[in-house]
């Protein structure tokens, strides 16, 4: 296919790709203010996913790779574990249909999104997603002005869940819960700091002004959120900036990436003078004594529950048990998955029996890893810092947080992210401006 054929199609499938962030990112926004009791609003971002998958295999832009080879095997291995289980009547086919849902029918984002984010298409991404810092802090800081029961604060189950231990609410922007605000804003964050870390030539905001707004924006959102795992995330991506400024090793990287840690304070401080009852119940809930045990154990609780939690079978509890959606009608549907566990790894080896549920989740962790890796091998050769950042942030939630029960908003969110990484290593670009084929095998064709 030539160039000129091929950039209409690339440019179509990024309309795709940018409707289906801003309905991940306004959904929550439209299920809780405008229609709540319009539950198909759940699937709303699925219409222009499953549209990207229809137009790139019709336009051919979809190619055999080693990625695709390995979701096909991981797709059939769960796929005939719930066949199983249906014919075992451990689960019905509609509880299964859900199940398969949020667990597969998402990761094939990963083969068709890559494709159409060019430089040009991720830089577009980087300037909208950091744009939309501003008025996504100043909602999050009228939200944690306004009591719970405030029209501001509503949720689709009514008012806003408000912090154990205090009247302050959990503040979720768009969102229709803190969980899939604290994802984007980790994504967010990620990109700020992948933008200081560049070279200023090379970023997408020439304005030092408008790039420190948006930074302070991002930070706040972060920090007024009232939550341990939005602030965790955003650890693990501040992490990530800190590992590509030892891998680029120059003085202007790391003097960059100093100042950026140097200026966290006065973040804080800004967030305490807003939104004093969010900053003090989180201070309690990082440094008190009673949330610190909390906070060990489950840690431990999750580092190994998964392992040692669910009886040993080969069948398991059946696929979708532990998804909210599964269970709508059911009186009682958000204690049936709770009950599994509050665990997302551990309830994942429940559904899916022993041996099945260990190869999801150890599968789930290398790949993680995995992309790790790939962002240090892009970096390495002058690739965008960005990516590193989403890595490392990413790991943390494939490890301790979501990506099945609530898939439609936490796994869409990661794999957004996953498609950027991929997107920088099919359409590399070296900080020189020259083309580079990609060594790894991971988008080889097969």
């Amino acid at each position: 296919m030539s160039e000129a054929e091929e950039q209409p199609r690339i440019r179509t499938l990024a309309r795709y790709f940018f409707a289906t962030f801003w309905l991940i990112v306004f959904t929550g926004a439209l299920r809780k203010w405008i229609a709540p009791g319009f539950k198909l609003l759940y699937l709303a971002q699925d219409v222009p996913i499953f549209g990207a998958y229809f137009y790139a295999l019709r336009a051919g832009l979809v190619q055999r790779t080693v990625l695709g080879a390995g979701i096909l095997f991981f797709s059939f291995i769960l796929v005939l574990q719930g066949l199983l289980q249906i014919m075992m009547q451990v689960v019905t086919p509609f509880v299964a249909l859900v199940g398969f849902h949020h667990y597969l029918m998402y990761l094939p984002m990963m083969l068709v999104f890559p494709v159409c984010l060019t430089d040009e298409y991720r830089r577009k991404f980087i300037r909208w997603d950091l744009l939309l810092s501003l008025p996504m802090c100043a909602l999050a800081v009228a939200q944690s002005l306004f009591p719970a029961s405030a029209f501001i604060n509503q949720t689709t189950e009514g008012e806003a869940m408000g912090l154990s231990g205090s009247d302050a609410v959990r503040v979720s922007g768009t969102f229709n819960f803190t969980g899939f605000y604290g994802l984007w804003v980790a994504l967010a964050l990620s990109l700020c700091i992948g933008e200081w870390l560049q070279p200023k030539h090379k970023r997408v905001f020439k304005s030092t002004k408008l790039l420190v707004a948006c930074t302070v924006a991002v930070n706040l959102c972060n920090l007024i959120s009232g939550s341990r795992s939005a602030i965790l995330l955003s650890l693990g991506a501040i992490a990530g900036g800190a590992l590509v400024a030892v891998l680029k090793g120059s003085a202007r990287t790391i003097a960059a990436f100093l100042a950026f840690i140097l200026l966290l304070p006065a973040f804080v401080a800004i967030t305490a003078w807003i939104a004093p009852h969010e900053y003090d119940i989180v201070t309690e809930r990082f440094t008190g004594d009673r949330y610190t045990q909390e906070a060990k154990h489950r840690v431990s609780e999750i580092a190994i529950g998964f392992i040692i939690a669910p009886p040993l079978t080969l069948v398991g509890k059946g696929i979708g048990m532990g998804i909210d959606a599964a269970h709508i009608g059911t009186t009682g549907g958000y204690q049936l998955t709770y009950s599994l566990s509050e665990w997302d790894t551990e309830r994942t080896v429940f559904e899916l029996g022993t041996l099945v549920g260990l190869f999801y989740v150890f599968t789930r962790l290398l790949f993680a890893l995995g992309m790790i890796g790939l962002g240090i091998w892009l970096v390495q050769r002058g690739g965008p810092p960005h990516v590193i950042p989403i890595a490392t942030y990413s790991f943390l939630q494939c490890f301790l947080g979501d990506l099945t029960r609530f898939g439609t908003m936490t796994m869409t969110q990661i794999l957004l992210g996953y498609a950027f990484i991929l997107g920088a290593y099919f359409h590399f670009n070296n900080e020189a401006g020259q083309e580079l084929m990609a060594a790894p095998n991971l988008m080889r064709s097969v």
